[in-house]
């Protein structure tokens, strides 16, 4: 089985789990043979509707749901383990945006595109996308792009921030979570014709990353070594940083464990917010009409391998 990623080999929740299960041998002893590969999202997407692997990770639901719409795949989500975004907006020092609705007159730094999370936030506050002004930004470099002079700056919560901080940059930041967007990130997936031709192996392989997941989490500072023997491995093409590396697994983590309900299995698909988070990009204009994204999501597999909140692993 292969898996690809969605940010090479990052410790990002929905990669660093299939990296530790790997490493730690919980594939072996389900006896699957297991490859974890680096990709991109949502480019990977494509590799899994077109057979080349099998499991895969996904940004976000959202942008899961945008895959299936494009390229009339039949991507669905296995587990999900953030419950909010991961992305936010950075606005520099002394700036007086409280709120997205603020956002209406500003000048936006964009890398690509603005991302799901806060396209929905930018719908739910009241304004429309069109209000602002968004120039493209080359490179990734936060304190460039600040000095700029740009108004505000989409980031992820878990990488950008730690630079700017690190460099003594004072910033203010415009989170999702603070406006009670619905949201998510981390999500796994395969294809409905995997789950309808191998449910037991999908199964498995949903365990294993389960408690993968469990592993990073209690030991850090062991996933991310295990993180840079694949990033090492691979001559670590996009620069990355083993502090940096701590710092995104450790910011993901925390919010994964913070929004966890009591008495429900981590990584269990949470409906409700899934269908919120759509319902929110629909009002955007992200889709044109209500995609059927139920079909898209299979929580039992995740709920499956819970007896309450303790994994079910086989042997003695």
């Amino acid at each position: 089985m292969t898996f690809v990623t969605g940010f090479d080999f990052a410790a990002a929740a929905g990669i660093i789990d299939a990296i530790v299960a790997d490493a730690q041998g919980y594939f072996d002893e389900l006896c699957i043979d297991f490859e974890v590969q680096p990709g991109f999202a949502p480019s990977n997407g494509a590799l899994v509707i077109e057979g080349q692997a099998q499991f895969g990770a996904s940004g976000s639901f959202a942008e899961l749901v945008a895959n299936n719409v494009a390229g009339e795949g039949d991507l669905v989500a296995l587990i999900h383990w953030g419950r909010t975004a991961i992305e936010a907006i950075v606005l520099p020092e002394g700036s007086a945006i409280e709120d997205f609705a603020g956002l209406c007159g500003s000048l936006i730094g964009i890398k690509g595109d603005l991302p799901y999370s806060l396209q929905a936030s930018v719908a739910l506050s009241g304004i429309e996308r069109s209000c602002f002004e968004e120039i493209l930004l080359d490179g990734f470099d936060p304190i460039a792009h600040l000095e700029l002079g740009i108004d505000a700056l989409p980031v992820y919560k878990s990488n950008e921030p730690n630079t700017l901080a690190n460099n003594g940059v004072a910033f203010t930041m415009l989170d999702p979570l603070d406006f009670d967007v619905p949201s998510s990130f981390g999500v796994t997936f395969t294809t409905q014709s995997m789950i309808d031709s191998n449910p037991g192996l999908v199964a498995d392989v949903v365990r294993a990353l389960i408690r993968g997941q469990a592993f990073a989490a209690a030991n850090p500072d062991i996933a991310v070594e295990n993180a840079f023997e694949l990033i090492d491995a691979a001559g670590n093409p996009l620069w990355f940083a083993m502090e940096a590396e701590r710092y995104r697994w450790g910011v993901e983590s925390g919010l994964i464990a913070d929004l966890a309900p009591a008495g429900v299995g981590v990584g269990i698909p949470d409906l409700d917010l899934f269908g919120a988070e759509i319902d929110a990009l629909v009002e955007a204009g992200v889709f044109e009409s209500a995609p059927d994204w139920q079909s898209m999501v299979n929580a039992d597999f995740a709920a499956g391998v819970y007896d309450g909140t303790t994994l079910i692993w086989p042997g003695p």
